[in-house]
């Protein structure tokens, strides 16, 4: 009687509150095309990536506000140069809009060489030529190809590739492909890598073509028990001996280094460089065994000016004892310590001189807590830490959503917010106490909870139930959006679908 006196609330409440959000129409679609991301970057219109799989492609949808109809529908025709058999929901790609265009960047995979593709669409929903900004074959001697790519925060796109000998020689090139000028500007060999070197990492550029990375050397230290789908493997513990931020300088041959303020770490979860007003900035996220043998987490802040010659700062910042306390607890291993923990980069966000961060724990298709902090870029002290409750077990072949599992954050009123799926039986749960044991995981979209996070600036933590699923489910996905005063919501009704327009401020 309990539960269904709260579904009865749950229901109730949303249709009251959607009763307040502008939603569109129902659409007619297919089980075969999949909505798989979504970019909210103006006030007048939002675009849709879609995959096909009857036309084995991925479509691009421009829809308008507030009625979510198609003003323009765009297919890329990447199976012009993708073997028949591809899956594109697992295909790696790069997809943003700047100055009213939007750019898809993808990869082809041939048995002895990669390429890399553009395509960009125009106002008009025009599609460019295919165009090829890099490629790499294997050559002899080399035993793996591979691109790494990133759009960098003046929205070119910064390429590494990379050409591995034997088992760990590394031969790297880096380039920046102008996406206004659809060209190659630079390109940079870099030297070549090893165990005694150390393998180059956290790539970033600035408008003065100066390539930053950070070069790390670790070893295997030992090997520990864990536990995958129910059966145990032993996996390596990696032991990292130093961090090295290197700069190749525009105007100099020789690259320049300096050692960053940590080294000797029993975990390296995260690390990524920022280049801020003519300076670049090192956020890592951390463990490390401390003078009294406990293994602890911290976060690292350092800057440094252009050409590495002046350290800005550098802010060791432990892990908050609350924080530590909650991520204290088995979970599919042998240790219980928040520092056995391990930890992806997942999203960042800068806004008014503020950098906030973010990480998420994911074990095959379990995706567990987020752990968020705020840095002050001017000074890189850590304003607040925080733990986002997440518990979502998805699969393959349990939905045809392939995303339902992720976050969709993004920032409003200078704030930072996060959407997410939740069981309903945590609905009455403290935002700002987690217990993972406690928590609830959610394994379907059926009857589960859409729920928003908001981080305030003094750290606090707010939750508010946007949507239970019920006859439409609410499906989260990736999600880019520049402080619009909206968010878009996919709802999916089987055979029919229909977009709700949230009103920010009426949250």
């Amino acid at each position: 009687m309990f539960r269904l006196a709260i579904i009865t609330f749950l229901v109730t409440y949303c249709v009251s509150f959607f009763s307040q959000t502008i939603y569109s129409r129902d659409f007619e679609t297919r089980k075969k095309n999949v909505p798989i991301s979504i970019i909210n970057n103006n006030p007048g219109y939002f675009f849709l990536l879609r995959y096909n799989k009857e036309a084995h492609d991925i479509t691009l949808e421009r829809r308008v506000k507030p009625s979510a109809e198609i003003v323009s529908f765009t297919p890329l025709k990447l199976d012009s140069v993708n073997a028949d058999w591809f899956d594109y929901e697992k295909l790696d790609h790069l997809f943003f809009e700047h100055n009213y265009h939007v750019y898809f960047l993808f990869e082809r995979v041939l048995n002895s060489k990669k390429t890399l593709y553009l395509k960009i669409i125009d106002t008009l929903g025009k599609a460019s030529s295919f165009i090829e900004p890099a490629s790499i074959e294997k050559e002899k001697g080399v035993t793996r190809v591979d691109f790494e790519y990133k759009r960098t925060q003046s929205n070119n796109i910064l390429i590494i590739a990379s050409q591995t000998y034997g088992i760990y020689a590394v031969k790297k090139l880096a380039l920046l492909f102008d996406v206004e000028k659809r060209k190659i500007v630079w390109k940079k060999k870099l030297p070549v890598e090893n165990d005694a070197t150390g393998y180059s990492i956290a790539f970033e550029c600035n408008e003065n073509n100066d390539l930053f990375c950070v070069f790390v050397k670790a070893h295997i230290a030992s090997f520990k028990r864990k536990y995958v789908n129910h059966a145990q493997m032993a996996v390596p513990v990696m032991f990292f001996d130093s961090l090295a931020l290197t700069s190749f300088l525009s105007n100099s041959s020789f690259p320049v280094k300096k050692y960053l303020a940590v080294d000797n770490l029993s975990a390296l979860n995260s690390i990524k460089l920022s280049v801020i007003n003519n300076a670049v900035a090192v956020t890592a996220h951390f463990a490390k065994r401390d003078n009294s043998g406990e293994v602890n987490t911290y976060f690292l802040n350092q800057k440094f000016n252009n050409d590495l010659s002046q350290e800005v700062y550098s802010v060791i910042t432990p892990l908050n004892g609350s924080l530590k306390e909650s991520l204290t607890f088995y979970d599919g291993s042998d240790y219980k310590d928040a520092s056995s923990k391990e930890y992806d980069h997942f999203r960042n966000f800068f806004a008014n001189g503020f950098d906030h961060q973010i990480s998420e724990r994911v074990e095959d298709y379990y995706y567990k807590e987020l752990l968020v902090w705020k840095n002050e870029t001017q000074t890189g002290k850590v304003l607040y830490q925080k733990i986002i409750p997440r518990k979502i077990y998805s699969f393959q072949g349990r939905t045809r959503f392939k995303h339902i599992a992720k976050a969709m954050p993004f920032m409003y009123q200078e704030k930072l917010h996060f959407m997410l799926l939740e069981s309903p039986e945590n609905f009455k749960k403290d935002a700002n106490s987690f217990n993972f044991h406690l928590f609830k995981k959610e394994t379907n979209l059926a009857r589960s909870n859409l729920v928003l996070y908001k981080l305030n600036n003094d750290g606090g933590l707010e939750k508010k139930l946007i949507y239970h699923n019920a006859i439409f489910d609410a499906v989260p996905m990736p999600y880019q959006a520049s402080e619009q005063e909206d968010v878009i919501i996919y709802l999916d009704g089987g055979r029919r679908e229909k977009f709700a327009i949230l009103k920010l401020e009426q949250l």
